[in-house]
């Protein structure tokens, strides 16, 4: 079976997407605080960095509206998003949150 996105929301696992835009400087900024994210949750949660462009029928189906956009997925439902630039610690609070 081929992984596609579709799969990846819809784990049983909690999926932390970061959704973003080649020109986006805010996006590019994000990556090193998921990276660290990853380094202290990742066992946690599975963290995914998408391109709006790679992926329009998931932005249509989620109405991503704006990037980046951090959305946290549970067996393909949204249980938390933000369009806000968090720090790791921040991140890492709302996922434990939402995990637990």
């Amino acid at each position: 079976m081929k992984l596609t996105v579709e799969i990846i929301i819809n784990s049983d696992k909690y999926v932390l997407i970061n959704f973003k835009a080649t020109n986006c400087d805010p996006c590019q900024m994000i990556e090193p605080t998921l990276q660290q994210v990853k380094n202290a949750i990742g066992k946690r949660i599975a963290i995914y960095v998408l391109d709006i462009d790679q992926v329009p029928n998931i932005v249509s189906k989620y109405k991503i509206k704006t990037v980046p956009m951090l959305v946290l997925f549970h067996k393909g439902e949204i249980v938390w998003q933000t369009k806000e630039i968090l720090s790791k610690e921040e991140i890492i609070k709302f996922v434990v949150e939402y995990t637990n």
